[in-house]
């Protein structure tokens, strides 16, 4: 997921204390997923939250609030899906439990993996095995913008170009 890298530490508009406020953008998406795992979008809330406590930043900074933001938005439709589908299921296999009235549980959840559509396993799989790619990327994307170096993500970081204003906005500047 990582496009371009590349030192900044010899450029001398982007102070030390701006590395760590960017990198933080990323870990907000961390942090977030101690509440967000039962809803996707808590994580892209918290995303937003950062960005709006720094908007008035630097650009190095704002960038990559919206960077880890459009990240973030981009797994909101696979999350929800796979919540929903997992919700269904098993509110459609416990309507089932209950009106039969069978005392056999063990033969129940057998009826569940029965039941559940083939597609559900792997489509289950595909997303927790993208949120776990999406924790590392994010992590060590973490890690490297704090040492100094500028990760743009493949495709989300032309996006992010295109978002994010060049203006100065820090009202503290001359």
């Amino acid at each position: 997921m990582e496009h371009t890298e590349g030192s900044l530490k010899n450029k001398p508009l982007i102070y030390p204390y701006e590395y760590e406020q960017a990198s933080k953008s990323y870990l907000m998406a961390v942090v977030a997923i101690i509440a967000g795992i039962p809803l996707p979008v808590i994580n892209l809330i918290a995303s937003i939250g950062y960005y709006l406590a720094y908007r008035k930043s630097t650009y190095f900074v704002r960038w990559h609030c919206i960077q880890s933001a459009i990240g973030q938005a981009l797994l909101i439709p696979f999350n929800s899906i796979a919540i929903t589908w997992t919700v269904k299921n098993i509110y459609y296999n416990s309507e089932r439990l209950f009106s039969n009235g069978s005392d056999n549980i063990d033969l129940d959840a057998i009826n569940f993996f029965q039941v559940t559509s083939s597609y559900f396993f792997p489509y289950i799989t595909f997303v927790i095995l993208l949120n776990i790619a999406e924790f590392i990327i994010v992590i060590r994307t973490a890690s490297r913008v704090a040492n100094g170096n500028n990760v743009r993500w493949w495709g989300i970081a032309r996006l992010t170009d295109m978002i994010c204003s060049k203006k100065d906005r820090n009202p503290y500047t001359i």
